[in-house]
């Protein structure tokens, strides 16, 4: 298992190349994306990015304020792919969320990535809306 610790803000650049590295693979598929860095370095100053590894193998971006955490973003680099990085930060999400007294956790998916939705229903949650490109899900903790 690898460690999983708060991301400094000296890391802002590095881990906004790894997301938008891990993204790519969907651009690739002619997929349109929003911003998937937006905001990374006012998430870091806020406390709500985490890295795993030494040298980030992975991010996971989330909120969680009583009672209902928001998972933003997980992404992997692709030398972790594979590796279960991307489930020990669900894990991680998780647990902290719990920890902080929330009851629910949210997130958004893009609805042209079944593959997520798939993943995503596979560990708990259900989709409760789509919007637009977004397809929405939340799991009760």
């Amino acid at each position: 298992m690898q460690e999983i610790r708060s991301a400094r803000p000296d890391e802002a650049d590095a881990l906004a190349g790894l997301i938008d590295a891990a993204y790519q693979p969907y651009r690739d598929r002619g997929i349109v994306l929003p911003d998937v860095c937006g905001g990374l370095a006012e998430a870091i100053a806020a406390g709500q990015v985490w890295v795993i590894g030494a040298e980030p193998l992975g991010v996971l971006m989330m909120t969680a304020t009583a009672p209902d955490a928001h998972l933003m973003n997980i992404a992997v680099s692709a030398a972790a792919k594979g590796q279960g990085i991307g489930g020990q930060l669900i894990r991680f999400a998780l647990d902290h969320a719990r920890a902080a007294g929330c009851r629910r956790m949210a997130l958004a998916t893009h609805k042209d990535i079944p593959e997520n939705v798939a993943l995503y229903e596979h560990l708990g949650w259900q989709v409760t809306a789509r919007e637009g490109m977004k397809v929405l899900m939340s799991r009760d903790l």
